[in-house]
């Protein structure tokens, strides 16, 4: 058994000083959100998801922002493996949300892709997502609105490419 130093000379605060304005902590809030299994849950019923399962309905989602995906990709996007992708995808062909296509630009490789049925569900929740985002803001002006998107949008595109200039595979998003 390992000893363990006195509670007292163990540091629980956390290790980033909690400043409102620091950039880290209000992207962490909003990654954890957005990531977090109460809010897909609660858009999966807002949506009528079809099954109880929220790696599927991540698919989807997943799915309606991007288009179809090589299941690499998605696996990658995801952050799991591809034995597990495979397995998730299976089930989300078994009820009709998605399909394998051939890709059009390389004969060796399948898309996921979304049915209409995955594409109706995958519209339902980009509205979800716009009618949470209208409501958080709703007390915003329309400047505000705007230098928050633009300011949203730089940040995403430069996160995206920094991380693909050490990462080629992830470059094709962009």
């Amino acid at each position: 058994m390992t000893a363990h130093p006195d509670s007292t000379e163990i540091d629980i605060s956390p290790v980033v000083e909690q400043d409102p304005l620091d950039l880290r902590i209000s992207v962490a809030a909003i990654i954890h959100w957005a990531d977090s299994r109460e809010v897909r849950l609660q858009v999966m019923r807002k949506v009528d998801f079809p099954v109880d399962d929220v790696a599927m309905f991540v698919v989807v989602n997943q799915l309606a922002y991007r288009g179809a995906l090589r299941p690499t990709d998605l696996a990658s996007t995801l952050g799991t493996g591809k034995a597990n992708v495979s397995k998730i995808v299976q089930r989300s062909e078994d009820v009709g949300l998605v399909v394998r296509v051939p890709s059009r630009s390389d004969e060796r490789s399948v898309l996921v892709a979304l049915t209409p049925a995955g594409r109706a569900i995958g519209e339902r929740i980009m509205d979800a997502a716009e009618e949470q985002y209208r409501a958080t803001v709703a007390g915003w002006d329309d400047q505000e609105i705007e230098t928050l998107r633009r300011y949203f949008s730089r940040f995403a595109r430069e996160a995206m490419a920094e991380m693909a200039s050490r990462s080629p595979a992830i470059g094709h998003d962009i």
